[in-house]
């Protein structure tokens, strides 16, 4: 497997690379075993903590990050509302790959690396990096946001429950007939029964 790791980092630095440090940076993994060992290369860096991308140049993605920590995201209900809230715990986010050797001599655990190319991946590269398990890849993109907005809907009803509630108990004719309207749409949208 390791062979294989330094097969891709050697592969991917033929084509040049958005920071030139990149290159230096990615030699000195490959020829440390274990440095090496420690990587995991995936298909998107999304949810994963302790994560570093390269990119080649003319991909138009981030041209180096190092981030060491944990990435989580919460729906909040603050004042009636749902606020979608990312909390990102890090120790180290590294702009710069001459800070990042440094920071990773002394780093134990995995990294999750993603390598972002200018034109389509190519086959190697999907041969050896593993789906983010954090996020399915059958549910990437459309039934991922599917199961949020679903979620929203169902926290949003409960809101307005709640408000219908309270509109009933303060004779309220206004903010019930509001209530009410939204909770109705709200239904509709609803892919449960709430």
């Amino acid at each position: 497997m390791i062979l294989h790791k330094e097969y891709a980092l050697r592969r991917f630095c033929e084509s040049p690379l958005e920071l030139e440090g990149c290159r230096e940076l990615l030699e000195k993994i490959w020829a440390e075993p274990a440095q090496l060992q420690r990587l995991v290369f995936v298909t998107t860096r999304d949810y994963l903590p302790n994560t570093m991308v390269v990119s080649q140049l003319g991909s138009g993605g981030v041209p180096f990050e190092l981030s060491l920590g944990s990435e989580s995201e919460q729906l909040l209900l603050v004042n009636g509302g749902l606020r979608r809230q990312t909390q990102k715990v890090r120790t180290h986010c590294l702009t710069d790959p001459a800070q990042a050797w440094e920071t990773l001599q002394s780093y134990c655990g995995l990294i999750h690396v993603q390598l972002v190319f200018k034109g389509d991946t190519p086959d190697w590269y999907q041969d050896i990096a593993v789906p983010n398990e954090a996020v399915p890849p059958h549910a990437a993109s459309g039934f991922a946001s599917f199961l949020r907005e679903q979620v929203e809907f169902v926290l949003w009803g409960i809101t307005l429950k709640e408000r219908i509630d309270e509109a009933l108990q303060r004779r309220d004719e206004e903010l019930f007939r509001e209530s009410v309207r939204l909770y109705k749409e709200v239904l509709q949208s609803c892919f449960w029964e709430l």
